[in-house]
């Protein structure tokens, strides 16, 4: 295969190509030369250079290797990229592992004719994770080991487990008296709160804060995640919104309707974004960049903005800029509020103030309704295992992958630095390279170096609690990519047809809540749907 990097070999809808990309000298042909590429956005690449350095450290590596090559890994930020550069095949590309977001994609690297261009990867879950006494599938959390399989088989594999939600300026927060919001209504009174009450003074001119920062980078998707899944998920509950994926309307027992769209809990997560964009978010979101955004947050410009755990890192030179000029403002992670609407499916729990007191209960602590104070005695059974679930199912994005191309020649090495990822040394690396994000193995940093959580910063301590607040672990909610939802995996059905609610929902952005569900519902009318469903083998 290392035939080097052919510059007219692989041509990308006419971009040239990036830093990952340019004609390199041909690497040797040979088993123990591994050539990874990396898709650069918020973690960065430096994760990925330290740990192939922390590789060759590794005495079974010297071992297994001793004529070990890894050139410096290729990358840059171009979504579809390294897709495409795996289908082009064996004459234009050379790199034996891809570290990329895949997203939608995923499905065409094992297209129906059963032409795989990536090799399966059954060895690497079904074997020890090295020098531990645990599989490698048993140590990765099962929602995202779900989310490598099709078919029995493993093709691919994750190398992070980023979230999303709600970062706040926690300094700007006591400085204006201001509680973390537990559920939506809270939310939305304190920005009412704040827009209504809260000012401050510049010379003589007063000026309102800026509540929900943001940007309208509508390919993030970062306010979408907070509405799909969370508070979605969260008025469903679990199982019924997995029925969405199932293709089951569960109010008929309808399957394979597109109905499933009218589900109730997807107009109730809209009636909570609506507002919070439209009325509380920041006027000049279109006219700056995700940077400029990003920048004035740290600056202390917005209390409250959404985005992910990448967030330090991606700002990582930036931050350490601002801080020598008194910039350096205590940002954390809030919990997601739990969606105020959730009372409509409850029956002993149906009003606000009672839905709050359960919520709090479970954030101190009670697993079960016998561990209630006296006075929820109310709360039935049923009532507060749906509100437990929801307040700790953590909502995680599931699109970053690494692949093996079909026809590589180092295979087996390749596997092989898949397996050390998973070792506490690579996770324990990773978290020191990108300052503390999170991996789709089980590592609570907390019980495994607590000197290294101390070095955190505080969305990272607080993603991290978030991530480990009950005594079971984390429980994710992933999205649609999942063998046991066909009309999403092979049909190409998507739970938000229409990727741009930040912007539609601004102020002349044109659309509001029921607007916009509407369009959703009726973008799979006549024959798209008709398409999903024979992609999907069910029709």
């Amino acid at each position: 295969m290392k035939k080097g990097m052919r510059c007219a070999a692989v041509l990308l809808s006419g971009v040239a190509m990036l830093a990952a990309t340019a004609c390199t000298p041909e690497a040797p042909d040979t088993e123990d030369t591994l050539e990874i590429y990396v898709q650069d956005l918020g973690f960065g690449t430096q994760w990925l250079r330290d740990e192939i350095e922390l590789f060759k450290e590794q005495d079974w590596v010297k071992e297994k290797y001793p004529n070990l090559n890894i050139p410096a890994p290729k990358y840059n930020s171009q979504y579809g990229y390294g897709t495409n550069l795996i289908k082009a095949g064996a004459q234009a590309n050379s790199i034996d592992l891809f570290f990329i977001s895949a997203d939608y994609e995923f499905q065409s690297l094992l297209d129906s004719s059963g032409n795989h261009y990536v090799a399966d990867l059954n060895d690497v879950f079904k074997s020890q994770v090295p020098g531990e006494e645990i599989d490698y599938k048993d140590k990765m959390f099962d929602e995202y080991e779900r989310m490598s399989r099709y078919n029995n088989t493993y093709w691919s594999t994750l190398w992070s487990a980023p979230y999303s939600g709600l970062l706040y300026n926690a300094d700007r927060f006591e400085e204006l008296g201001l509680e973390v919001p537990v559920t939506t209504n809270d939310l939305l009174g304190l920005c009412k709160e704040v827009k209504e009450t809260k000012h401050y003074t510049v010379g003589q001119e007063e000026k309102d804060y800026t509540i929900m920062f943001s940007t309208q980078r509508t390919e993030a998707m970062y306010w979408q995640y907070l509405a799909f899944p969370a508070w979605w998920m969260q008025y469903e509950g679990l199982d019924h919104y997995y029925d969405f994926y199932r293709g089951i309307d569960y109010r008929t027992g309808t399957r394979d309707s597109r109905d499933i769209y009218r589900q109730p809990g997807r107009k109730a997560a809209l009636d909570v974004l609506y507002p919070l964009i439209h009325d509380y978010s920041f006027s000049g979101a279109g006219s700056i960049d995700f940077i400029e955004a990003q920048t004035r947050f740290l600056m202390g410009d917005g209390l409250i903005m959404a985005n992910g755990d990448w967030f330090y890192n991606e700002m990582r030179q930036t931050v350490d800029g601002l801080k020598p000029q008194g910039y350096d403002y205590d940002i954390r992670f809030m919990k997601i509020p739990v969606i105020s609407s959730v009372v409509d499916n409850l029956d002993t729990v149906k009003e606000e103030g009672q839905l709050k007191a359960v919520i709090q209960a479970i954030d101190s602590g009670a697993s079960s309704v016998d561990e209630l104070s006296a006075e929820l005695d109310y709360v039935s059974k049923e009532d507060f295992e749906h509100l437990y679930e929801v307040r700790t199912t953590i909502p995680s994005n599931s699109m970053h992958q690494a692949f093996i191309p079909a026809y590589a020649t180092a295979t087996d090495l390749a596997k092989d630095f898949l397996r050390f990822l998973a070792t506490d040394i690579a996770i324990n690396q990773y978290m020191k390279s990108t300052r503390g994000a999170a991996v789709p193995f089980d590592y609570n940093v907390t019980e495994k170096d607590p000197e290294l959580y101390a070095t955190f910063d505080g969305i990272q301590q607080y993603r991290h609690d978030i991530f480990y607040a009950t005594a079971e672990g984390p429980k994710f909610v992933l999205s649609e990519r999942d063998e046991e939802f066909p009309l999403f995996y092979l049909g190409g059905m998507k739970a938000v047809p229409s990727n741009y609610i930040d912007s539609a929902f601004t102020v002349g952005g044109g659309m509001n809540a029921e607007q916009f569900n509407n369009e959703m519902i009726e973008y799979y009318a006549g024959s798209r749907w008709d398409d999903v469903l024979r992609n999907a083998g069910r029709k």
